[in-house]
């Protein structure tokens, strides 16, 4: 006797598989966005969004686990140049929506008198003692508020999973998971935690891009060094300056011109449990 066909797509959301760290042969930061606490009995959904590092030389099977992972869309949060010299494997995949959302259109990477690199040179050995990363995302926020604006709208009408990545998926990304958790109302703590794994799972990738650029710490690199960490301090700067100036994440988000309805679009289908 065939089965209904809510009773097959039931069957089938029950055969899903969901991952806090997504297991990819190419990518290394590849993490789901759910399973934060938001109040009793409520959680952040799984499979709604996906943070990572960029796509670059993605392989065939990681492109098919993403697309069987429900993922439709892919935001590139990289800059022009970035994009330009270094296309993400998303962008021409049959089936899947890619586009590309620079902070500005004048938003590039560094160049050095070798030309283009992988990723900006690292800065110099000796920082400011009071060095903080967490202020250039303070800067970001606030110069970046149209930019902020059209990736929270997209991430709250897509109807698929969203997957967004600059990148290693650690500051630009990290930036919009925060602003995508905190409107779900997720704790700064939990926030702050998410950000935090990328310093661990980056480390692959920082190896084979070479560590002798970074200081040494019990005789192994320091991977919390500068700009290639992401302790929770540098996060919380950013969290501090949204509280102190806008009251929060959704008061930054409404300055910068999004919606109550579109806040609440995104945690309707971002929010899960029996009390919501």
């Amino acid at each position: 006797r065939p089965q209904p066909l809510k009773a097959l797509r039931q069957k089938e959301e029950k055969k899903m598989i969901y991952y806090k760290r997504i297991p990819m042969e190419t990518l290394v930061n590849t993490r789901d966005l759910g399973g934060w606490s938001v109040g009793p009995g409520k959680v952040t959904k799984y499979g709604v969004f996906i943070r990572t590092d960029c796509p670059i030389g993605i392989s065939e099977k990681d492109k098919k686990f993403l697309l069987d992972h429900g993922v439709t869309l892919s935001i590139d949060l990289r800059g022009v140049d970035e994009v330009e010299s270094q296309p993400s494997g998303m962008k021409d995949v049959p089936g899947h929506t890619y586009i590309h959302c620079p902070i500005t259109e004048e938003h590039r990477i560094i160049k050095s008198n070798d030309g283009e690199k992988d990723a900006p040179p690292p800065p110099p050995r000796e920082l400011p003692k009071d060095f903080n990363f967490g202020d250039t995302y303070v800067e970001m926020l606030e110069m970046g508020k149209p930019w902020a604006k059209k990736v929270f709208e997209l991430c709250a009408n897509w109807e698929g999973t969203v997957m967004f990545h600059c990148f290693i998926g650690k500051d630009r990304a990290g930036t919009i998971a925060a602003l995508l958790l905190g409107a779900a109302g997720v704790c700064d703590t939990d926030i702050m935690m998410d950000y935090s794994a990328s310093m661990s799972c980056l480390r692959p990738k920082y190896m084979k891009m070479g560590t002798d650029f970074l200081p040494k710490k019990g005789g192994r690199p320091d991977f919390s060094w500068g700009f290639f960490g992401s302790v929770p301090e540098t996060m919380e700067t950013a969290l501090c300056h949204l509280k102190e100036k806008y009251g929060g994440v959704v008061g930054y988000l409404k300055d910068a011109g999004v919606s109550d309805e579109t806040i609440q679009k995104l945690r309707d289908k971002f929010i899960e449990g029996a009390e919501y």
